[in-house]
């Protein structure tokens, strides 16, 4: 078995346990089970099964530990009453009804806050259209604790918890005013997110000018990952067609990037030699790589594909270019070691259930049909791999979508063959936009093409959505039944996990 997935499982455990029992027990307490736990992973070196069992019982405690101090972080006396305060704009304001929501970090004597804010929209001045990401404000509200809607089952309140928010506010028209706000009590990871936020929206503003609706809309998302432009209806067209997936950032975005920067630098090398050196060419493709996470916002799919990239990139340095569940369990477990909420976090566990099962399921079926009749049509190659690929994917995620979102997309398979390579070419064409905006003629053409396709995409999975057996709905799945459904699942991949590791040890 692969050696990283012996230890994410005991440090998933303690995580959850962790998070179940946080308030209970004195944090002291688990902190003495660590100690002891590491001390006798010492002491009994003599007997390896036994260490062994010490060791996985240490990364368990490590996880419950690393979430109980986080969630003992969370834990912030808010003030009580109005109170006035300094805040920075963190999101541009999305206009909901007769209010605008936004993210603030509001900056208080002690480290800022990060406030879910809600903001009263004064519709005779419109002062809030005003209002853009890195902005600072002066405003006087209530900062209360997060709490859940009435009679809305889904737990809100842990939701912002574990999205890292402290507090919610409500505030008035009047008690707010723009203002220039001193961000030197900020870290610099902060300051340069901020930043790279303010440098998103700016380049949502270069998209606005050649895109605009829906197709703007689904383009912001695929390059950017800024889904506030969805609307509901657009949202659920690629729900109910299954192919959600290509709007949250994700490895195709990646491997995009990728594939430009090297095809950029080994344009360049020609005229820089010292570019040709394997080393410096993965340092400044890594760079760019992390750059751009940073600019989209650290979304838990997109910095699993960066920390994967980012351990292939290091191994192939030596020569080992394999990608295994090895891989994908090292970059889980690095994830949440720095945080550990990212389990709970449904993205997360979407893209990590999705890449396992293709890694482990896709070869199995790829080769259920002959080589022979693979080999007579590169065609017929092409399509059976994507539909492979495809169903890989639903095997891993279908029990977590029809979860949380109560629906089982019956067409995702087929709406895959169109959908993933229109994505493709929309993410490659929209960089290329993006990276000759300077040339106007070029951009304007760039532009053309983009949203055409993105509006051939729009049309085509609403197309889909509106039949009437695309989906099946209001699906209840017990949590129970998940978890039965993906230890089962894992039992019957044994086999294969068990050949390939061998295979990658040869």
């Amino acid at each position: 078995m692969y050696p990283f997935v012996k230890l994410v499982i005991p440090l998933g455990l303690g995580i959850v346990v962790g998070d179940t029992i946080w308030d209970i027990f004195p944090r002291v307490y688990w902190w003495i089970l660590l100690c002891g736990s590491i001390f006798m992973t010492f002491v009994v070196s003599h007997w390896k099964y036994f260490q062994s069992f010490m060791m996985l019982l240490t990364i368990f405690f490590l996880g419950a530990i690393l979430t109980i101090e986080k969630e003992h972080a969370m834990l912030i006396k808010l003030p009580k009453g109005q109170v006035k305060y300094e805040a920075i704009i963190q999101t541009e304001p999305v206009v909901h009804g007769k209010i605008i929501q936004v993210d603030l970090l509001v900056l208080s004597a002690a480290f800022p806050l990060k406030v879910k804010a809600d903001i009263l929209r004064d519709t005779i001045t419109n002062r809030y259209k005003k209002l853009h990401v890195g902005d600072g404000i002066n405003a006087k509200s209530f900062i209360e604790k997060p709490r859940n809607f009435t009679g809305d089952s889904f737990d809100y309140a842990r939701w912002l918890r574990f999205h890292g928010f402290s507090a919610e506010t409500f505030i008035y028209y009047d008690q707010w005013e723009k203002a220039r706000v001193d961000v030197r009590s900020l870290g610099v990871f902060q300051r340069v997110s901020l930043l790279m936020r303010v440098y998103r929206q700016r380049i949502v503003s270069k998209l606005e000018k050649e895109l605009a609706g829906n197709n703007l809309a689904v383009v912001s998302a695929m390059v950017l990952g800024d889904r506030s432009q969805l609307s509901k209806s657009l949202k659920d067209d690629y729900s109910i067609s299954g192919a959600s997936h290509v709007l949250a950032l994700s490895g195709l975005h990646l491997a995009v990037v990728y594939g430009l920067l090297l095809l950029l630098l080994k344009g360049l090398s020609n005229l820089l030699p010292v570019l040709r050196r394997k080393g410096l060419r993965e340092f400044i493709i890594l760079f760019t790589v992390w750059g751009y996470v940073t600019l989209v916002g650290f979304s838990p799919s997109v910095v699993r594909s960066a920390v994967m990239l980012t351990i292939y990139s290091f191994v192939s340095l030596l020569n080992r270019d394999r990608l295994s569940v090895n891989t994908l369990a090292l970059t889980a477990f690095i994830m949440l070691l720095i945080n550990p909420f990212s389990l709970f976090d449904v993205g997360f566990q979407l893209s990590f259930m999705a890449v396992w099962a293709i890694m482990v399921f896709y070869s199995p079926i790829y080769h259920a049909l002959s080589d022979k009749l693979l080999e007579k049509s590169i065609i017929m190659r092409y399509l059976w791999a994507m539909l492979v690929v495809s169903f890989s994917a639903q095997i891993g995620t279908a029990p977590l979508i029809m979860y949380y979102f109560g629906r089982f997309s019956t067409v995702s398979l087929f709406t895959g063959f169109v959908a993933i390579p229109i994505t493709t070419v929309i993410l490659y064409l929209a960089f290329f936009m993006l990276l000759l905006s300077s040339f106007s003629s070029i951009d304007s053409f760039m532009g053309y093409l983009v949203n055409m396709l993105a509006d051939w995409l729009n049309t085509f999975l609403h197309w889909f959505s509106l039949l009437p057996w695309a989906s099946i709905e209001h699906i209840h799945l017990p949590l129970l039944y998940v978890l039965a459904y993906y230890c089962l699942l894992m039992i019957l991949s044994l086999p294969w996990s068990f050949y390939m590791a061998d295979a990658e040890l040869e």
